[in-house]
């Protein structure tokens, strides 16, 4: 294999033997082309993160839309935002609803910070802006651009 594999939109992505990937770690947003499939065509998977790089900010819009759908009564059912402990803690106010994460606060707090092009998907990794402990958020997309799975 090269050892590396220029793209005029993203940047220089070098090959990193042990994970059989390509990888380009330059900007905010890490990149990898994930190579473990032996059939893969590099120049395919250039272009796959060429085009989803020109849509890159309307897919995370809608990306984090999605995880806030889906993962939004996970955050505010098993991590809340107030201390269980506290013997001062009004419990109708948390019955109430009025400690929950919002879906537009959550959808604010994520940060995408490495997308793989992968044979049959794209894996998207995001920063949990604290909402999870830190943890992060592991996405995976079809090559249409549709959540198919999410976990923490």
């Amino acid at each position: 294999m090269e050892k590396s594999i220029k793209s005029e939109l993203i940047g220089l992505f070098i090959f990193n033997a042990d994970c059989k990937a390509y990888e380009q770690n330059e900007g905010k947003i890490h990149w990898q082309l994930n190579m473990r499939d032996e059939y893969t065509d590099i120049n395919e998977m250039i272009k796959r993160a060429e085009k989803l790089f020109l849509r890159i900010e309307e897919f995370n819009k809608k990306a984090k839309a999605a995880i806030a759908e889906k993962l939004i009564d996970y955050k505010n059912d098993f991590w809340p935002e107030y201390d269980e402990n506290d013997e001062h803690l009004n419990w109708d106010a948390v019955d109430a609803g009025e400690y929950d994460v919002t879906k537009e606060e959550f959808e604010e707090a994520i940060t995408l910070y490495d997308i793989a092009i992968r044979a049959d998907d794209i894996y998207c990794e995001y920063d949990d802006g604290d909402l999870f402990g830190g943890h992060r958020i592991h996405a995976y997309f079809d090559n249409d651009y549709t959540l198919l799975s999410v976990d923490v």
